[in-house]
């Protein structure tokens, strides 16, 4: 039997990656979290319940799992023993991971494949640095997987999760050869196909959590099928998939279904998620690589109208500005706009850092009924 460590024992690190593993059937089951109450109820249950939104499977009974905190002997010695790590914990915490490996790894000699399952242009390569620095020299291999299921905690549940019936393990088979998971596709160049999905996906997501946020919906799938939202995307779409498709060099009906896919999964009201929780890290979400400013420029150079991306790199200022402090977000130690133009390198008088002080400041003033198309159509030029 194989041994797997899923670090990160959130909504994506036991409610998606576990459910290959234990599908399987031959594997051992290792969580591993830094958060005490979550590791005690998981060391109490032994076990959990993964719930389908659309009630098309009966719901998946993991059990006989092993979980531990982070830095314990326990985990420690999971990692030195295990076959497989996978990552679920936030790009920007790979660093802590790497630190938690660097013990794990020591003196161990069989070599150990890790794969990350994080947003990012190449999540792998920033584990890979951080592990280099940490001066780690076992063994290893690091792949990465994307993650495109959706996966919410289920209410009055003390672990269960409710997720969609998803079977799309993509992986980077440039690091590894196969995978034993149904539904495992190989691909070829994976931080293209990471860029893809940032710029493709994400960007929808982005869309919709912070103009669903500022518009003062709570659901996700309310937000996407709210018809000033729902026209904000196809506009944008109109606009993004052919800059996509030259910027991939990808034909016109591949960029089109990719897009597509994701605009049908996002408008899926049988999938309950929320803005606030898709919203969250707005620091790194809008950081010059991530889903804002990156499509945002691809469409400037393919002389694109990119005022969508500019009012939603606003929307998430608002969201930022209204929720730091809460749920581990940053404090703003600046303004929202000087904040963006020292994460994006920009100087304040120019033309992106006005256009988004705009619709900062017009978001604000119409606070209670904010009309995303209307104050991007009525802006001076």
């Amino acid at each position: 039997m194989k041994k797997a460590v899923v670090i990160g024992a959130g909504q994506t690190g036991r409610g998606y990656l576990p459910r290959f593993m234990f599908e399987n059937g031959n594997y051992e089951i290792t969580l591993v979290d830094k958060n005490k109450e979550l590791i005690q109820l998981l060391q109490e249950d032994q076990a959990y319940c993964i719930h389908f939104y659309s009630k098309d499977r009966k719901p998946l009974y993991i059990h006989g799992i092993h979980a531990y905190l982070s830095d314990s002997e326990e985990a420690i010695q999971a990692i030195y023993e295990a076959d497989y790590v996978f990552t679920s914990v936030g790009e920007q915490n790979l660093g802590d991971v790497a630190r938690q490996l660097k013990a794990g790894l020591a003196g161990k000699e069989k070599k150990t494949i890790i794969m990350t399952a994080e947003n990012g242009i190449n999540p792998g390569r920033v584990l890979k640095q951080h592990m280099q620095e940490e001066g780690i020299t076992a063994e290893y291999v690091i792949s990465m997987t994307a993650v495109f299921c959706s996966t919410v905690k289920l209410d009055k549940t003390r672990l269960d999760i409710l997720s969609m019936n998803e079977y799309y393990f993509p992986f980077d088979a440039d690091a590894i050869d196969t995978m034993d998971f149904e539904g495992a596709i190989p691909i070829h160049d994976f931080e293209k196909f990471l860029k893809r999905k940032i710029y493709t996906y994400n960007a929808l997501a982005g869309l919709i959590s912070y103009c669903g946020y500022v518009k003062g919906f709570e659901v996700y799938g309310d937000a996407a099928n709210d018809p000033d939202i729902a026209k904000t995307m196809d506009r944008l779409l109109e606009d993004l998939n052919p800059s996509l498709q030259d910027y991939f060099q990808i034909t016109k009906e591949d960029e089109e279904e990719f897009a597509q896919r994701a605009m049908r999964k996002m408008k899926n009201r049988d999938i309950l998620d929320f803005n606030i929780k898709n919203g969250r890290a707005p620091k790194r979400k809008l950081g010059p690589t991530e889903r804002i400013m990156s499509p945002m420029k691809i469409l400037m150079d393919h002389h694109r109208d990119y005022r969508i991306m500019e009012f939603v790199a606003a929307a998430a200022l608002v969201y930022w500005q209204e929720r730091q402090g809460l749920n581990n977000e940053p404090m703003l130690e600046k303004s929202p706009i000087e904040t963006f133009c020292e994460l994006n390198d920009l100087d304040m008088d120019s033309k992106i850092a006005q256009d988004v002080q705009y619709y900062y400041e017009q978001i604000m003033k119409n606070r209670d009924h904010v009309q995303v198309l209307d104050i991007i159509d009525s802006k001076p030029e």
